[in-house]
């Protein structure tokens, strides 16, 4: 996840480079898409709107940063030994200070976790503060100078995959010179100097690579910054060493201060603010006091919506409910014949009960036209014709037929039976006791539709 702006809630912020004898001051407004810059002087800061924030920052050589490497691989677990690991880097104590870590990230092998801190002495941050207090300027924010120029060089010339793979950004003024390394789009580290040295940038280079990679990057910024125009340029000469393409920055004068107004109000990686704790300005001190009665009203308002969804959400089924409800009883006023009679939640044994009553009506008209009288009848006649029986009675309903009758003999009775089975039925013979006189032999079959004629 992207880190947030260092003054999220902000809506303008004011970057300052304090390096030369004048302030450079970079006004930049945040709209929808994008910031706009506009160049400034110091008198637009006496009156600063409570929406926007003044970033400003530690030089490198008054603050540092460090990547450290715990052999953890849990990140939550290596952030409570990092500053143990700190403190034994620092040749001061890390309760003198202020630091924040910025990043982690888990090592090549996987078995240990790296973390970039950035930090200052407090006696360095209290210098800062008072120099900046006799210019008029009380900033609410206190980067970081190597990683707001690192940054800065990604934002406007973003690392292209398969280009150089080593980038350095070369911030040259009256006062000093700022270096900030890094590969790829990784930060290695800063450094500074009083004045641009080929020989001594050549060396903090060979610190991080023994032999140089095939093209170097080189970002020149700042307010004095130039390009190399002949052989004897310092430039020049690191470029025979460390080969690749120079290139200045877009008015490199404002680079600086165009950096720390973004990452004041856009996020991104390794954003840092050094005013904390003790230092922590007013503005900023009362925004954090108010953060947890934000919250709770932020939890209020959201448990409010939600209970006016679950309102509206139990509204809205009852309305569904009793509208199914009063279809239901219309259809079963429709079946049944009767709107009155018909209590609540009974629609439905009505409704059968009148359906069960209706089929046991309509039983004789349903014979009727499932299977027609009178071809059944005519089966009937041509097999009692054909095996000399006579039909003493006849019973046919929807479901069943009996045959009630005499036959000459008894394997007569049998035959109609057989052949009755053949025309599709399934026929039962019985024998009945004949009447007294009566030699022929009395029977009954019965007749039920097979399931193919079902």
């Amino acid at each position: 996840m992207t880190p947030l702006a260092t003054a999220p809630w902000a809506k303008t912020a004011f970057g300052i480079d304090c390096s030369e004898r004048n302030p450079i001051i970079v006004k930049a407004t945040k709209t929808r898409r994008s910031l706009n810059f506009e160049n400034i002087d110091e008198t637009t800061l006496a009156t600063v709107p409570a929406s926007a924030v003044i970033a400003d920052c530690l030089l490198q050589k008054e603050s540092f940063t460090r990547w450290l490497t715990a052999p953890i691989a849990s990140a939550q677990k290596a952030e409570k030994v990092f500053p143990s690991l700190l403190d034994i880097q620092l040749p001061f104590s890390v309760e003198d200070c202020e630091y924040t870590l910025l990043q982690t990230r888990p090592t090549t092998d996987r078995t240990g976790t790296r973390g970039l801190v950035a930090g200052a002495r407090t006696v360095d941050i209290e210098k800062r503060l008072t120099v900046l207090s006799a210019l008029g300027v009380n900033p609410h924010l206190l980067d970081q100078e190597g990683l707001a120029l690192w940054t800065q060089s990604l934002e406007e010339s973003p690392f292209v995959k398969g280009g150089s793979e080593l980038r350095i950004v070369l911030y040259l003024s009256t006062e000093r010179v700022t270096l900030s390394i890094g590969q790829n789009s990784e930060f290695l580290g800063a450094h500074t100097m009083r004045q641009l040295d080929a020989d001594q940038i050549h060396r903090i280079l060979k610190s991080y690579f023994p032999a140089p990679p095939p093209l170097t990057q080189w970002f020149i910024t700042g307010p004095q910054a130039i390009l190399p125009e002949s052989g004897e340029s310092p430039l020049d000469s690191l470029t025979k060493r460390w080969p690749g393409p120079m290139k200045m920055t877009r008015e490199p004068p404002t680079f600086l201060a165009r950096a720390l107004a973004t990452r004041a109000l856009t996020p991104g990686p390794i954003r840092c603010n050094l005013r904390t704790g003790r230092f922590l300005h007013p503005a900023l001190e009362q925004r954090q006091a108010k953060r947890p009665y934000q919250w709770a009203i932020a939890s209020l308002m959201a448990g409010l919506l939600l209970c006016t969804i679950n309102m509206a959400w139990i509204i809205f089924g009852a309305y569904r409910a009793a509208d199914i409800q009063k279809k239901l009883h219309a259809l079963a006023t429709e079946i049944t014949g009767s709107p009155h009679g018909i209590p609540a939640g009974q629609e439905l044994l009505a409704s059968r009960r009148a359906i069960e009553t209706e089929t046991l009506a309509m039983e004789p008209f349903l014979a009727a036209t499932d299977t027609p009288i009178t071809p059944t009848l005519k089966t009937l006649l041509l097999v009692a014709h054909k095996e000399g029986i006579s039909i003493e009675t006849l019973s046919m309903s929807r479901k069943n037929r009996v045959i009630q009758g005499f036959a000459p003999k008894w394997t007569q009775a049998e035959a109609a039976c057989r052949h009755l089975n053949n025309q599709g039925w399934v026929a039962t013979l019985e024998r009945k006791d004949s009447p007294p006189g009566e030699e022929r032999v009395a029977f009954i079959i019965g007749l039920e539709r097979s399931h193919e004629k079902k």
